[in-house]
């Protein structure tokens, strides 16, 4: 976690540039949970991209399970069409390649939320900036590891 130059606003005080260390303990926290945030923020960013793609997942998906759900008869969704075209798939092959990857990322972003949630607990167990700031590594790594996972490079 970054440990110097924080900013962050505590009850009354506002401090600015600060090392972590130097920060009463509750602002030690606040600003290790938002760290916690911000590398969840960065995940989420990673698996899905752009937001607005995520809406655009979300209408293929729903395309593709009604599509399923009708046992693939009838129009074929444009959405699905988009993944016919383009991959030269069947519309049953399409759907199943939507669906594939629509499970992927919904459990990428589930395992981020797991994660980013456990360490926002753990914080409200540390006394300490030297468990406040172990806690949010912990959780900062795991976060950054699932999107590693989901995005290899």
């Amino acid at each position: 976690m970054q440990k110097s130059s924080l900013n962050v606003v505590f009850g009354d005080n506002n401090y600015i540039g600060f090392e972590f260390g130097n920060l009463p303990v509750g602002a030690a926290l606040l600003v290790a949970a938002q760290q916690i945030e911000q590398a969840a923020d960065q995940a989420r960013a990673a698996v899905l991209g752009d937001p607005l793609r995520a809406v655009e997942y979300q209408m293929a998906e729903a395309d593709a399970k009604a599509f399923m759900v009708a046992g693939f008869d009838g129009e074929v969704p444009a959405t699905v069409q988009a993944v016919v075209d383009a991959s030269e798939v069947t519309p049953q092959a399409a759907t199943e390649l939507i669906l594939s990857e629509s499970a992927a990322w919904r459990g990428a972003l589930c395992e981020i939320r797991a994660a980013r949630l456990m360490g926002k607990q753990a914080m409200l167990k540390a006394t300490t900036h030297a468990e406040a700031e172990g806690y949010a590594d912990t959780a900062i790594d795991a976060i950054r590891a699932i999107s590693k996972a989901y995005n290899p490079a």
